[in-house]
């Protein structure tokens, strides 16, 4: 699979959010207003720049275009793949494309992410209607508890679910979960409410703020907050999506995405940390270049990596135990690395001992 075509089930934290106040449920707007749009393109009607737009401005839309940095020119080139694929004169195209994306999916890659809509219109629309049903939601809830200790185990009525009905993605932030139907049909597929159960932890694992970080720390304290972020929600769906991969469609598969280069990032991060401690803080790994070098997965890579590890070498109870705390991630990595018989690779004793430091400085009414 081509890399930079892969669209995954990225979890990437949102740092806005929708003002509500309703209680806990789906709120169809978004994916109604999208099913609503198509239908006069089906007559012939195209898709006017305005309608777009008015569609785009929706909230729930708004913010994940935002979190996805979609550019203008993007959006312009999706609003030609929906009229590629929906209106009748432009059958003939499609009918091309459609035989190049057979092949190989990434060759119109836009135009396959707005077909499979179309081509799966009625089951995606029967399976939004089985959605919002608190059978479903308590499944979810299942899902998020079995990583997460009891003290966190609480059903919040203030998480708001947004399903959206262009892309193929999943983001979840300030009690606000936005996932597109493609992503939750085919998740569920593989095992119910899995991924809702993946983006509501980020919200009931209530991740701890760390206020006044020093400069030389911001990349080094983002590297360990998302990786425990993301490797320990990765637990609840990544297993069974890699285990059942062939019966995902393309660009929603994981394997690339989540194991290639983890172990050699974590021995360019160990690394990093001798090299700032032994340059007196001087030689200083910004935010940025801890993005760069987990490849901008907002931790998925190598958390999964990591939690995995954790959980196969018996330490998920000790993980469970310090959900909040991204410094003893680390040490439960290590010491299950240590035990792991692939041999993956380890901290040093001297990155440990700064990260030590670190927990010291930023962790001091917890620290034990």
């Amino acid at each position: 699979m081509k890399k930079h075509f892969l669209i995954t089930f990225l979890v990437i934290i949102s740092t806005t959010f929708l003002n509500t106040s309703k209680a806990q449920t789906f709120h169809f707007e978004a994916i109604n207003a999208y099913w609503k749009m198509i239908e006069p393109l089906k007559k012939g009607d195209s898709l006017s720049h305005e309608t777009f737009e008015k569609f785009l401005s929706l909230e729930p839309n708004q913010i994940y275009i935002k979190n996805q940095g979609f550019i203008k020119d993007y959006l312009k080139r999706l609003r030609k793949a929906i009229e590629v694929v929906y209106m009748p004169q432009n059958s003939e195209i499609l009918k091309t494309r459609v035989a190049a994306i057979e092949k190989d999916p990434a060759s119109f890659w836009l135009t396959y992410k707005v077909y499979v809509y179309k081509q799966n219109e009625k089951v995606l629309r029967d399976f939004q209607s089985k959605l919002g049903s608190q059978e479903y939601i308590e499944t979810s809830y299942q899902n998020t508890f079995s990583m997460l200790p009891k003290y966190l185990q609480v059903k919040d009525k203030n998480i708001n679910i947004y399903p959206l009905g262009i892309e193929n993605d999943a983001i979840a932030g300030s009690g606000t979960v936005i996932a597109t139907l493609w992503t939750l049909y085919n998740a569920d597929k593989i095992q119910k409410g899995a991924l809702l159960g993946h983006e509501m932890h980020h919200v009931l694992r209530k991740p701890l703020d760390f206020k006044n970080v020093e400069k030389k720390d911001e990349g080094l304290m983002y590297f360990l907050n998302v990786v425990l972020n993301e490797g320990s929600a990765d637990m609840i769906d990544k297993p069974t999506n890699l285990a059942n991969e062939d019966v995902l469609p393309y660009g929603l598969s994981l394997r690339d995405f989540l194991i290639p280069q983890a172990d050699s990032i974590i021995s360019v991060v160990n690394n990093n940390i001798i090299e700032l401690k032994n340059s007196g803080d001087k030689i200083i790994k910004t935010e940025k270049d801890y993005r760069n070098l987990i490849q901008w997965t907002s931790g998925h890579k190598p958390g999964y990596f990591m939690a995995d590890i954790i959980l196969r070498n018996g330490y998920k109870n000790q993980l469970l135990k310090n959900i909040q705390n991204p410094f003893q991630f680390i040490y439960l990595y290590n010491k299950a690395a240590k035990k792991d018989k692939k041999n993956p690779p380890l901290f040093a004793d001297e990155s440990i001992k700064y990260i030590q430091i670190m927990e010291k400085k930023y962790w001091p009414t917890r620290y034990n």
